[in-house]
């Protein structure tokens, strides 16, 4: 798929997955229940896919697995520090969208399952698959 259509078909299923959210545990801040949804991803994979990439990158990359290194790794900002739970999901959603985006400007990018993913993405769908275990 070309970059431009992804990039599209991205922004739609941000919208989507905004209005129809992916199933997991229930979390009670805006800041748990958007870091585990890849929602531009959420776009073109159903959550069958999505967690089978997760639980791939997760098996892969012993360095990052449990729920907490995953979270401490995705909420953090540019500048390496974390950002407070207390943060909007907008706000969350872009830091997102912008961390994606670095990532594949900057071919910070891994292969998972024959997906070309950014590696914050890949961590949202691992942390995504660990907190439904």
């Amino acid at each position: 798929m070309q970059r431009r259509k992804f990039l599209s078909v991205s922004a739609v299923g941000t919208t989507a997955i905004m209005i129809t959210g992916i199933s997991c545990k229930s979390r009670s801040s805006d800041f748990y229940n958007i870091l585990d949804k890849p929602a531009r991803l959420s776009g073109i994979c159903d959550v069958k896919t999505i967690m089978e990439i997760g639980k791939t990158y997760y098996l892969q990359t012993p360095t990052e697995r449990g729920v907490d290194k995953l979270t401490d790794l995705l909420s953090v900002d540019f500048a390496g520090n974390k950002i407070p739970s207390s943060s909007k999901e907008l706000f969350i959603q872009n830091l997102m969208n912008q961390k994606i985006k670095h990532d594949f400007e900057t071919d910070h990018t891994v292969i998972v399952n024959g997906w070309v993913l950014t590696v914050t993405e890949a961590r949202q769908c691992a942390l995504l698959y660990s907190m439904n275990q």
